[in-house]
């Protein structure tokens, strides 16, 4: 019995199987996780070291220095950024491309963060990693309402604690807390008087502040715990804390400190909703398992029904990221149905009502089994997977159609319907399955290569892939079935126009072979000369009706100072007609609401505004507004204002690193790469993380006086950070939850220089030395803002595009102002932004590419076993290379990843075109042919199917040709120039290079 045979005694489970696939597939619809864009492995962390008290400097030398040491030795590691500031240091790790296991990857990073402690200096209070960095927010509610922040912390917490009950909620980040202390605020002048000092007072609060288990009873064998209360639970506790006076008197703590509750010192980044402070709540989800659309309608529900309960505050959507997913599926999903609709009425019209019908049907029903397999997989329905499905249906027609008209052609020569069943399987099951697989293997490349740019496109090749095996076996095993059933054979009725169009092309091929080679050779020369028109770029902006503006202060500004002037400038933008709301962020980029977002490092000279526009037109208006108004309102700072981006995040389309070990020669290579972009056309924004500098008082201690008078350098330093940051005495039990006690001046950080260079310091006897008599007190400048890349101190110049403006553009014309002034010796130059991210993913498939080219020869050389024939194959490809240049050019698109994509799905279509062609050749040269009539029977044979696929491929693909989608235009107009140009190449290349390289005989 052959296959086909018990194909046909089993068809009811063929067809219970296939029933069986269609309702998953459409179960899967309605049911699996469905998001806007794809998810990224957790490849970029973050540390963060807190070292209170040390300058950037001392950072640097003390902890950035050895902990960039440490993490170099880790092998998983890809590139560290270290941003090292007064008290803190933040490095930015981002992990290989081909890490995929980073859990395991990140707890060797954390084994380095081990060993680089131990070498850290005393003071260090805090090592963190947040390896969690690529989670992106589905929602963001802010809270508003009342001025009493930490009251207003403690409802964003009974907030957070309802929300967390939502179905599908990972965890709950806030933005905004200020961050509560107990004060301890000290009167100088009264301690002074009473000669106690501050370490007197932060003894009696640790003395009376003890946590002392009680112990157990027994009880008739019950046990009964002893709680002894030992520590401080109520404020007036703390008030009532004894002082011992020089006399033996006592005082309480509050005659001589005013002890309150109050935001943390130095202050946290703050969150903004429309220009009212806020709490803000950053709600993730449960990576992969969660449908986005059914999340927000319940999140919404459980904010409407507890809404009430937080009355008289404000519980306002900031972000609402399940509308943008709705938004974007919706759309895709109508160029799904439209290209289907579109492919099915031309299979129609070409193949008639009965045959076209059929193979119509198998569109949705391969697309609706591919998507259950992919969900099986645990796939996750976005707007790759669905454009990975447009993308497939032209060409996954292709197989119906060849078994259909087969079927058709066996029926015409007298066979009955099982027969012409049979044979068809019989002669095209193996050509089938070698072009299925010459097109499958076009897509490897891309599968399979790693990084980010393969991560965000990957759904695209997996849905193809899926789509085109499924569509193998539906086609080959089910399709001759059904057809059996229901394709009658009728006398076929050539098209004028493919029957002209056939005749022209053996006419050609035949009497005019060479002229025909010339000529298509000048006119791949021609299409050649417009490839230095094509502008490079790496991924488009997005279309989002929102913007983000970075603002950027001098680095020795306030938090204070840069929530003034990011205030002043919410409230120029809230008066515009474009704007609908903002929520802004102060000391830190608050959170990365989108997945090309790149975070900011908390920095109290920096906020962020996020800006929802009225509509797609109003972001470039409003950016130019930006740019020439707003800028110059506001000198004193940096504004960058840019649309959302696509693809894996990058700081800025160029990006330089600049590094050096001179200080000065960096400066100055700095100012002339600055100077030169800013002069030059095409670019936006210029800027550079060059630092400026902070105003320092010094304070030099004479070591022989001090010791004189009874003084340690450390105790006087001490001294002065309790009169300013303050000392730390312990906790106190704030509702169970742990605050600190933080003792300190009145003035604290607001203290003036002159007051802080006459203050008192106590010695071992409790006798106060003025600071001024055992110290020399000068003002200085110091470095404010240390950057580091890969180990060495690092420059970082950045540009946005100007609108029509091309990464290469802007670098080609850089590299030649170098040349005619080059940079300061010692100084190297690394290209970042679009170049980087552009070279990376190209990087990625070629390191991936043999594997798909051997995978494209096999399966060519499995069907014709001949390297003439597989010569004469691989000359198509470059013929679909060339083709897309017209297409980008005349659209004016630009060439960037997604055109790559385009020119790897032309590769297996042609090549898939081009077997069609061959197959049909050597079929009638088995039957004794001689060449020539080999070649003219095989082109009036195949001119037909060949460009019904290329028609069903290029209308199938117009929907997102001139959609409005910023992302897959480009794609599209490449696949579309180039499958049109290669089809007609095709038609008159493969029939002449058989003629002349084929030999007339059976094989």
């Amino acid at each position: 019995m052959n296959t086909f045979n018990a194909l046909h005694k089993y068809q009811r489970l063929v067809f219970a199987m296939t029933l069986m696939f269609l309702v998953v597939g459409l179960a899967s619809w309605f049911t699996m996780a469905r998001q806007e864009d794809p998810s990224f492995p957790y490849r970029t962390g973050m540390v963060k070291v807190v070292f209170p008290g040390a300058t950037a400097t001392q950072i640097e030398k003390l902890i950035t220095e050895p902990l960039e040491e440490q993490l170099a030795e880790v092998d998983e590691i890809r590139r560290m950024r270290s941003i090292s500031r007064d008290d803190v240091v933040i490095v930015i790790v981002e992990l290989l491309d081909r890490i995929y296991d980073t859990d395991t990857a990140w707890d060797r990073v954390r084994l380095a963060l081990d060993q680089a402690e131990q070498d850290f200096p005393d003071g260090v209070v805090e090592l963190t990693l947040e390896d969690k960095r690529m989670d992106i927010p589905a929602v963001v509610l802010s809270l508003t309402g009342s001025d009493d922040l930490v009251a207003l912390a403690e409802q964003a917490e009974l907030l957070k604690k309802q929300l967390l009950r939502v179905p599908g909620v990972s965890r709950i980040e806030i933005n905004g807390d200020p961050e509560k202390e107990l004060r301890v605020e000290l009167n100088t002048e009264t301690l002074n008087q009473l000669g106690i000092n501050r370490d007197q007072v932060v003894a009696a609060i640790q003395a009376n502040n003890h946590i002392i288990p009680g112990g157990l009873i027994r009880l008739d064998g019950h046990s009964l715990r002893v709680v002894s209360g030992s520590d401080v639970r109520q404020l007036e506790d703390l008030k009532s804390v004894p002082l011992t006076l020089a006399n033996g008197q006592q005082i309480p703590l509050n005659a001589v400190a005013h002890i309150h509750m109050a935001p943390r010192e130095p202050k946290t980044a703050q969150s903004y909703h429309n220009g009212v402070r806020a709490i803000s709540l950053g709600i993730i989800t449960r990576r992969g398992q969660v449908d986005a659309l059914a999340f927000g309608q319940a999140l919404r529900q459980k904010a409407d029904d507890i809404r009430a309960d937080f009355l008289p505050l404000d519980i306002h959507e900031t972000f609402f990221q399940p509308d943008y997913v709705a938004e974007r599926l919706t759309g895709l999903q109508w160029n799904l149905a439209g290209s289907i609709a579109i492919i099915a009425l031309v299979v129609i019209i070409a193949l008639g009502w009965r045959n076209g019908l059929v193979v119509a049907a198998i569109l949705p029903v391969v697309a609706i089994i591919a998507l259950a397999l992919y969900n099986l997989g645990g796939g996750i329905l976005h707007q790759i997977a669905v454009i990975g499905m447009v993308i497939s249906l032209g060409i996954l027609v292709d197989n119906a159609i060849v078994v259909v008209e087969s079927i058709e052609q066996n029926l015409q020569q007298g066979m009955s319907r099982r027969e012409s069943v049979t044979a068809t399987f019989s002669q095209m099951a193996m050509p089938l399955f070698s072009s299925t697989g010459t097109t499958v293997a076009a897509f490897i490349p891309l599968l399979l290569s790693k990084g980010g740019t393969g991560d965000f496109t990957r759904g695209i090749p997996v849905m193809i892939i899926i789509a085109l095996i499924v569509s193998y076996f539906i086609s080959v095993f089910v399709l001759p079935l059904v057809a059996e059933y229901l394709i009658r054979g009728r006398k076929k009725k050539s098209s004028r126009v493919v029957s002209r169009l056939s005749d022209f092309l053996v006419q050609v091929t035949r009497t005019k072979g060479k002229r025909v080679l010339l000529l298509v050779s000048v006119v791949m020369l021609a299409v050649l000369t417009l490839v230095p028109s094509l502008k490079l770029q790496f991924f488009p902006a997005a279309d989002r009706n929102q913007l983000v503006l970075d603002l950027t202060l001098p680095s020795h500004v306030t938090i204070d100072e840069s929530a003034a002037v990011s205030s002043d400038i919410e409230r120029s933008l809230l008066a515009r007609e474009e704007v609908t709301s903002i929520y802004r962020s102060v000391g830190a980029s608050g959170f990365r609401f989108y997945y090309n977002l790149n975070a900011v490092p908390e920095s109290p000279n920096t906020a962020r505004l996020m800006i929802n526009t009225a509509n797609l037109a109003a972001n470039q208006v409003l950016i130019h507004w930006i740019e020439n108004s707003l800028q110059a309102l506001h000198p004193e700072a940096t504004l960058v204002a840019k649309r959302l981006g696509q693809g894996p995040p990058t700081p800025a389309p160029i990006e330089l690193r600049l590094q050096s070990d001179d200080s000065q020669a960096l400066y100055q290579a700095t100012d002339q790469v600055l100077k030169i972009l800013h002069e030059m056309s095409g670019t936006d924004m210029v800027r550079s993380d060059l630092d400026t500098g902070i105003a320092e008082m010094r304070v030099e201690v004479d070591k022989p006086t001090a010791e004189a008078l009874g003084l340690r350098r450390d105790q006087i330093a001490a001294a002065l950070f309790a009169q300013t940051r303050g000392l730390d005495a312990g906790e106190y039990r704030y509702a169970d939850n742990p605050v600190t006690i933080r003792v300190r001046s009145e003035s604290g950080e607001h203290t003036l220089p002159q007051t802080l260079a006459s203050t008192s310091i106590y010695n071992a006897a409790g006798q106060p030395v003025p600071l001024d008599t055992v110290a020399k007190v000068s003002m200085g400048w110091s470095p404010a803002v240390i950057h580091h890349y890969q180990g060495q101190r690092t420059v970082t110049v950045l540009s946005e595009l100007a609108p029509g403006a091309a990464y290469n553009e802007i670098l080609n014309a850089l590299n030649e102002a170098l040349t005619v002034k080059p940079l300061p010796s010692g100084v190297k130059m690394q290209f970042g932004g679009d170049a980087e991210g552009s070279g990376d993913a190209n990087s990625a498939i070629l390191k991936t590419a043999p594997l798909g080219i051997m995978m494209l020869l096999l399966f060519m050389l499995l069907e014709f076993n001949s390297f003439k024939r597989l010569g004469i194959i691989l000359v198509t490809i470059p013929l679909a290379g060339v083709g897309i240049i017209p297409g980008l050019v005349f659209s004016n698109s630009p060439f960037g990843f997604q055109s790559l994509l385009g020119v790897i799905a032309l590769t297996g279509i042609v090549v898939n075109n081009a077997i069609v062609l061959l197959d049909a050749i050597d079929a009638r040269l088995k039957e004794g042919r001689d060449i020539d009539d080999a070649v003219d029977a095989a082109i009036k044979a195949r001119t037909a199917p060949v460009l019904l696929t290329t028609v069903t491929t290029v209308l199938g693909l117009l929907t997102l040709a001139f959609s409005e989608s910023t992302l897959w235009p480009p794609m599209a107009w490449a696949i579309i120039s180039g499958l049109l140009m290669s089809t007609l190449l095709t038609l008159l290349v493969i029939p002449i290079l058989s003629r002349t390289f084929l030999r007339s005989k059976a094989i």
